[in-house]
């Protein structure tokens, strides 16, 4: 306990610290599943599995030059709770969602945990959320000549705005971000891609929307459309993206988790494809055909089992169906960016990756 301890103070270091704004933040972890509630001034609320809430009361510190600040708390009676925040992009690896803080957390039994923490949302009572938020919005319209391109993307551009992160595809890359809103303002905060390269009118359309979606604009949500005005008077406008289906659309399978820690691409000629209809799941593993049942709750699924034809095929094919259909069984997550499923194994890796058909 000692050691946790010491090395969280000295990362953020004695000296050169100042009293901290505490953002209210829910900080959680998986394996076990834990949280550290941060959402009143001076007030820390844990919780993990089978233990009744413990409510901790001290003071957050934040460095004068570092992106950290240090919480630090005391029970009633008893040891202290220490909660080392670093605001830098944090991935949560059974969600795949980007959030703007990692938490290292020293308990006072002398368990260590780490995760990642998102912003609370307000309240009941203390103001309603923005109509802006908690849906994802597709770019229709862009200023300048990149506008006309959006209509030739494989995948559309979306931003989605929840509790104070942004997130979404511009084009070519995923990105993650901070918001801010007061009033019809809305304040785009640093904002940080993937690096992935990409051909026109992806790559022109990305960064063209990149520099228009930046620092503040006035924005106005009118039904299903969505309307930013930059400082310079031009104009985003979006649409409200329906929330995703799972059912009802073919899938195909471009990559899934071989079982080794890597997630490989589909070889062969034939397609590997899935559909899911009416607790239903069938397809093509790349030889034989298959079939089984899932459930979902939420982004949360349940799949298997599996049954498959009978159909005997060459190496590599035979040993690529098994581990597809592994993969498959293994998915416990879904969520659909665009015409893109992405599926996830309890342990946060990646099982399925698939895109519309």
């Amino acid at each position: 306990m000692k050691s946790a301890r010491a090395w969280l103070l000295c990362a953020v270091g004695l000296s050169g610290t100042v009293a901290a704004d505490e953002q209210p933040l829910i900080c959680f972890g998986n394996e076990p599943s834990w949280s550290v509630e941060l959402t009143e001034p001076g007030v820390a609320r844990v919780s993990t599995p089978g233990e009744e809430a413990v409510t901790y009361r001290g003071l957050a510190t934040r460095h004068a030059f570092l992106p950290e600040t240090l919480w630090r708390g005391s029970p009633a009676a008893g040891r202290d709770l220490v909660v080392w925040l670093q605001h830098s992009t944090c991935t949560d690896n059974m969600s795949g969602n980007k959030l703007p803080a990692t938490a290292r957390v020293s308990l006072p039994d002398g368990r260590f945990l780490s995760g990642c923490c998102r912003v609370a949302q307000p309240a009941a009572g203390a103001g309603a959320a923005s109509p802006l938020e908690g849906t994802t919005w597709r770019l229709t319209e862009l200023p300048g000549a990149q506008s006309a391109a959006l209509g030739q993307l494989s995948r559309p551009v979306t931003v989605r705005f929840e509790s104070g992160q942004l997130t979404g595809f511009g084009g070519c890359n995923n990105f993650a971000g901070s918001y801010a809103l007061e009033g019809d303002s809305l304040t785009v905060g640093p904002v940080a891609t993937t690096q992935m390269a990409c051909a026109d009118p992806g790559s022109s359309v990305e960064q063209a929307f990149h520099a228009a979606m930046s620092g503040t604009l006035r924005y106005a949500v009118d039904g299903d459309e969505l309307s930013a005005k930059t400082a310079t008077g031009a104009t985003l406008r979006f649409q409200r993206q329906q929330p995703p289906k799972l059912s009802g659309v073919d899938w195909k399978v471009t990559s899934f988790n071989n079982n080794r820690h890597a997630v490989v691409g589909v070889i062969g000629e034939a397609p590997v494809t899935m559909s899911f209809e009416d607790g239903r799941v069938s397809g093509s593993a790349g030889c034989n055909d298959f079939h089984g049942t899932y459930a979902t709750e939420g982004g949360q699924i349940k799949v298997g089992p599996l049954a498959t034809t009978r159909r005997a095929c060459d190496e590599p094919l035979m040993t690529q169906e098994r581990e597809f259909l592994a993969a498959l069984a293994s998915a416990v997550t879904w969520s659909i960016d665009g015409n893109v499923l992405d599926m996830h194994r309890a342990d946060g890796e990646r099982a399925i990756w698939a895109v519309a058909d």
